[in-house]
This record gives structure tokens, C-alpha cells and sequence, in this order.
């Protein structure tokens, strides 16, 4: 194994869990240095983001349908990031060629536009639409 992948291996994980440390002992919803997001301060609406940080922050601590209500867009881009970090250790331990999901132009195409329909029908003001706002 290469030094390339042993760094990739080690590295993401460790990025990974010291995020997560970090977000299971600041709450987002109380301390005032994460960001706020532009679209919503600006405009009043809800982006497909917003509840992000909220929703990695219930996940930490193991709420794990406050995260679905919160952004089910975050934790779904959170299961397929996952996988395909999956993806790639198999590659490289059977020494295949490894192609990421993201690399495929209808899934970035199909992600963009459920995101967009999603930033829609998240600031529909009638329930259950109003539901999905974090």
C-alpha cells in the first residue's frame, strides 16, 4: 500500500472524528461563531443547507430522526460520502480502479436538481411543506 492511500485511509477518518468530537461538545444552536447562513439572513428563505450544522450535531449525539427532520439532504450526501469512501478502500485493497459516484455527471445533475426542488418545496408556506424547515 502506497504512502498516498495510507494517508488517505488515516487522514479522512481522523478529519472525520475530530469534527465529529468537535460538534458533540458545541452546540450550534447556542454559541454565536458558526456561521449563519447568507441566503436565509438575506432573503428569509431557508437553502438546502440550512439545519446542516444543527443536524451533525444531533447525529453526534445520536438523534438520529431530529437529524433526518432537521436536513435529510445533509444525511443523505453524509450516507453516500461514507459509501464511497467504502468504495474506495475496497479498490485500492483489491488493487482495482477506483471511480467515484460523485464523477458521474446524471448523479451530481440529479443531486443539484433534488437539492433545488428541495430549497422549493422546503419554503412552501402550507403544511406539510412547513415541516421541513429546520
Amino acid at each position: 500500500m502506497s504512502a498516498k492511500h495510507l494517508t488517505i485511509f488515516i487522514g479522512i477518518p481522523l478529519i472525520v472524528l475530530g469534527g465529529a468530537v468537535a460538534l458533540f461538545f458545541l452546540d450550534p444552536t447556542k454559541l454565536p461563531f458558526f456561521p449563519k447562513c447568507a441566503v436565509f439572513v438575506t432573503t428569509g428563505y431557508t437553502c438546502p443547507g440550512c439545519g446542516s450544522s444543527r443536524a451533525l450535531y444531533q447525529l453526534t449525539h445520536g438523534n438520529l430522526l431530529e437529524a433526518l427532520r432537521l436536513n435529510p439532504g445533509i444525511m443523505f450526501l453524509l450516507g453516500m460520502g461514507v459509501t464511497d469512501f467504502g468504495r474506495y478502500i475496497r479498490s485500492v485493497k483489491l488493487s482495482e480502479p477506483f471511480h467515484t459516484v460523485f464523477a458521474n455527471v446524471r448523479l451530481v445533475i440529479g443531486l443539484v436538481v433534488g437539492m433545488l426542488l428541495y430549497a422549493v418545496t422546503r419554503n412552501l408556506p402550507w403544511a406539510p411543506f412547513t415541516d421541513l424547515a429546520p
